[in-house]
């Protein structure tokens, strides 16, 4: 319901020694509530601390903006004009 109204959601995690955890679980569940919703959404940027799989990895802040993009799943909302 939050999402009614919405044209894009952006994701990204912190990027920071004292960064939160970003769970790449989350991030999906996040898109996937935009592809059911027909929200653009992209995902920036993997956090510091990321855990994809069960498993914590710990990020160079360099490669947060390439990982994420890496990632491909970015959602681009189909014109409701074409529907």
């Amino acid at each position: 319901k939050y999402l009614d109204d919405i044209e894009l959601v952006v994701v990204g995690g912190e990027s920071d020694y004292n960064a939160r955890v970003l769970d790449y679980e989350w991030v999906l569940d996040i898109r996937n509530q935009c592809i059911r919703k027909n929200v653009d959404f992209e995902f920036r940027q993997c956090g510091t601390y990321f855990i994809k799989d069960g498993k914590t990895y710990k990020l160079q802040t360099k490669d947060l903006c390439r990982l994420a993009k890496k990632a491909n799943i970015n959602y681009k909302a189909i014109d409701k004009a074409k529907k």
